[in-house]
């Protein structure tokens, strides 16, 4: 089973950055879907915890320009 992780991403602005940045997080082993939503500014992360961490994953998507934290809400 997958674990999943909602993190807020506030330089979201368009569907580009969506696709950017699930291409890039799409190439890891592990990680299983990348879903954006531009009005609550979030993305959400399914993934395999024995092949990536949150962590991980967020220091990658800083990496590539788009610092996260956990979104509270989700």
């Amino acid at each position: 089973m997958d674990d999943q992780i909602t993190l807020r991403a506030p330089d979201l602005h368009c569907e580009g950055c969506i696709a950017s940045i699930r291409s890039v997080l799409e190439s890891f082993p592990g990680v299983r879907e990348v879903e954006g939503d531009l009005d609550a500014f979030t993305l959400t992360v399914r993934y395999d915890l024995a092949s990536i961490t949150p962590l991980a994953i967020k220091t990658q998507l800083a990496a590539i320009g788009y610092p996260t934290s956990v979104a509270e809400d989700a």
